[in-house]
């Protein structure tokens, strides 16, 4: 088989009719998630027929400029996403996180250099997956970081401050809720890859397979994009929190008011 086997639309829209079975559970257990789900699905059809649409174009058009551009709208809508759901104001934080989001973009697209031919790697059809699945994973982990790290700031406020009287700088004061915040980000990723291949097959390798590639190839593959995206969630959650230092304190060591939303 060298490629995927297409299905057909009406096939599709049957199969679809097995969301009437959790639609029977809500019913069935008075759950008030059918007018959500229903929204959801329809939200989901028209949204990824609107993404095959956009890709079918940019691979038309296949130019590293134009995907150049795709990526930096990439990181801008994963820049707000971050923010608004994290709960933190986009003035304060907007500039910090956006520099986080691009270093780190920066950095997993070179090392991808190491693997794949520049000409190769240029190409529309490699370029906007692995930097869409890698964005997509930075974004989770940064939403968890960030709102743990300044939520828990803010509610154990005391703790920071008694840290600073007995002459803790402020990194010192921090460094707690920083690790916390850093873990939470991180241990869902690492349980994800120690169960690699046994609980779940990954959806690149998964994609990869049915549309004809050799399981050793798609196997390398997927390596691959989780060494980036562990990589990508750890360096962009450690420079969000880290930047972000440098701006939610004044001159006094005092954490400033408004960075979060009410």
């Amino acid at each position: 088989m060298n490629s995927t086997f297409d299905i057909a639309i009406l096939r599709l829209g049957v199969f679809l009719l097995l969301f009437i079975i959790p639609l029977i559970i809500f019913r069935l257990l008075n759950l008030k998630l059918s007018s959500k789900l229903l929204v959801a699905v329809i939200r989901m059809v028209i949204q990824l027929s609107l993404v095959a649409v956009y890709l079918e174009t940019l691979f038309r058009w296949n130019h590293p400029l134009i995907n150049g551009l795709w990526i930096l709208v990439m990181i801008f809508v994963a820049n707000l996403s971050i923010l608004n759901q994290a709960g933190l104001t986009f003035r304060a934080f907007a500039p910090i996180c956006l520099t986080s989001l691009l270093l780190t973009g920066s950095v997993i697209y070179t090392s991808f250099l190491i693997l794949i031919e520049p000409e190769v790697l240029l190409n529309s059809r490699y370029t906007i997956p692995l930097m869409g699945m890698t964005f997509g994973n930075l974004l989770r982990g940064n939403i968890v970081a960030l709102n743990r790290f300044h939520s828990d700031l803010r509610q154990r406020e005391n703790e920071y401050i008694q840290w600073i009287a007995l002459g803790a700088t402020r990194i010192e004061a921090l460094k707690p809720f920083f690790r916390n915040a850093v873990q939470a980000a991180l241990a869902p990723q690492i349980g994800t890859i120690s169960t690699l291949g046994l609980v779940s097959l990954p959806g690149m390798m998964t994609g990869q397979i049915l549309g004809g590639s050799s399981p050793a190839v798609a196997i390398k593959y997927q390596i691959m994009i989780m060494t980036a995206i562990f990589t990508a969630v750890s360096l962009s959650t450690f420079l969000s929190i880290r930047f972000s230092i440098h701006t939610s304190f004044d001159d006094f060591d005092r954490i400033k008011p408004g960075l979060m939303k009410d």
